[in-house]
């Protein structure tokens, strides 16, 4: 309605000349053409301006999108100003002004000359670009319906709009339903790229992921599945479907298959390891199902799972259940050589300083064997010799001490039991022997022999030098008791261990299976 509050229906419709209105009549029908075929909404609002300009005459034409708040609008398009302010804001205060009310109730506006409008906030504004006649219209597609911005129409000389206003009207709704139907053409695309995107991102999911993926309906009937079933079992997805998938799985194994899909009806989750054929391996491997229901269908459920290999994994579990029972055994053996350790030394021992000693000693030769078999390296003769050399602490031990043979390795199963043999013959030799006196020598040799087809370690410990023949009643120390009592019972070895004047000789003859 005009600025002072009068119907506009008061201003005469003979102010519009015949001619104006046709002019008029044909901006609507090519506006209303390019509405129609424009998918570009900043093109369309750019069109709207330009062409109510011409259609009205008018100096400045701008259409303004309401913001979310309702409060202020947004500079879309604009004819007769620099482009430069397209995209500036506008945000009325006075709750009091024309404007406001067009934003509140969505009024249009008619201002035949801005500077007799007191009410208009925009007033200074305005008279800054030599504005006086002013409209705004705003853009609704209909009575009733949200508004979406307003257009602006002004001229540099006072001019009633009234006589343009049906005109004005029509375009204004004609704009807005475009804005709409663009607006409503974008989020359908929106949608539609979101949707696409989503679909490529789960796409690239499924097809990337190691495992098999399908879906199912109830009674193991397949009807879809990732490229990798095609991929690992060389069956078509055609020949896949319904049951057709159950072919590829081992015959000993479909009848776990079928009671783990009749048990998922009344859990509500498939779960079963079964063999599934592999065409590059041309062999079975184990692989883990699950399945869940995603959603229903004519109140039928709709299964999603994958099959995951678990060959490897089973055979680490199997591999890593040996090396626990083997941990176990080595265990329980352990603690029966501590144990014989223990009986042995003390039976021997003079005293409980003695029995520390002695027992102590060989503790650390037997921890230093089990460091030896922890290692990640075979374990050879020369290294488990050196290893006890070593532990002598001598400082000439390498002249003293000479070692002679090839590489042997040693069975784990030997290596304990050799230690404490070697432990024994150089605590002796600490003791009564070339490493007491400082003077002699001890040479240690071996070689490989096979014997009724089978190889065996001959090991041959030969120390000499000056002492006294053992006294005739001389008790059988713990050494002497390893070697010709528990090396024969342990390793299946034959032992010859001598002591004279001036000489200290042990040969074994040790099986060496297939270690050697």
């Amino acid at each position: 309605m005009p600025a002072d509050g009068s119907p506009l229906d008061a201003f005469p419709a003979s102010s519009r000349a015949p001619g104006a209105a046709l002019h008029q009549h044909e901006m609507l029908a090519a506006f209303a053409e390019l509405a129609i075929l424009s998918e570009d909404i900043d093109l369309l609002l750019q069109e709207a301006c330009d062409y109510v300009r011409r259609a009205v005459g008018a100096d400045i034409v701008l259409l303004y999108r309401q913001n979310a708040d309702r409060r202020s609008v947004e500079l879309r398009a604009g004819a007769g100003i620099a482009p430069s302010l397209i995209g500036s804001h506008i945000a009325q205060g006075d709750e009091r002004s024309l404007e406001s009310r067009l934003l509140r109730d969505g009024e249009p506006v008619i201002v035949p000359d801005v500077l007799d409008e007191p009410r208009l906030e925009t007033r200074g504004l305005l008279r800054s670009f030599d504005q006086r006649g002013l409209a705004l219209i705003p853009l609704r597609d209909g009575p009733g319906t949200p508004m979406l911005g307003l257009l602006h129409i002004s001229t540099r000389a006072p001019r009633d709009f009234s006589a343009e206003f049906a005109f004005l009207r029509i375009y204004a709704s004609l704009v807005a339903a475009s804005m709409l139907r663009i607006d409503a053409l974008r989020r359908r695309r929106d949608e539609q790229a979101a949707r696409e995107r989503s679909e490529w991102q789960l796409r690239l999911v499924l097809e990337g992921i190691p495992q098999l993926v399908w879906c199912a309906e109830p009674g193991a009937q397949w009807r879809w599945m990732g490229p990798q079933w095609t991929e690992v079992t060389g069956r078509d997805p055609d020949s896949s479907l319904g049951r057709g998938w159950l072919d590829a799985v081992h015959p000993e194994d479909a009848v776990a298959v079928e009671e783990a899909w009749g048990a998922a009806e009344v859990r509500g989750i498939f779960e079963v390891e079964c063999r599934i054929w592999h065409q590059h391996d041309g062999t079975y491997r184990w692989y883990q199902g699950r399945a869940l229901p995603t959603a229903f269908e004519l109140g039928e459920p709709t299964w999603v799972g994958t099959f995951t290999d678990v060959e490897d994994l089973r055979a680490l579990e199997a591999r890593q259940a040996v090396l626990v029972a083997e941990l176990q055994h080595r265990t329980r053996n352990l603690l029966a050589v501590v144990e014989g350790i223990a009986l042995q030394t003390m039976a021997a021992a003079a005293s409980p300083e003695a029995f520390e000693a002695g027992f102590h000693d060989r503790l650390q030769a037997l921890a230093r064997a089990q460091r030896l078999l922890s290692g990640s390296e075979k374990l050879t003769l020369r290294h488990l010799l050196e290893t006890e050399r070593d532990a002598l602490g001598i400082v000439d031990r390498e002249s003293l001490i000479t070692l002679d043979g090839p590489d042997v390795l040693l069975p784990s199963t030997m290596v304990q039991t050799l230690a404490l043999v070697v432990h024994e013959l150089a605590t002796n030799s600490r003791k009564h022997g070339v490493i007491a006196r400082g003077a002699g020598r001890i040479a240690i040799r071996w070689q490989v022999n096979v014997t009724g087809g089978e190889p065996m370690l001959d090991l041959a410990w030969e120390e000499t030098g000056d002492w006294p023949a053992p006294a005739a009643d001389s008790r059988r120390g713990f050494g002497r008791e390893l070697i010709e009592r528990a090396l024969p019972f342990q390793l299946g070895a034959s032992s010859d261990y001598r002591i004279a004047a001036g000489t200290v000789t042990c040969r074994l003859h040790v099986p060496l299976g297939g270690a050697a």
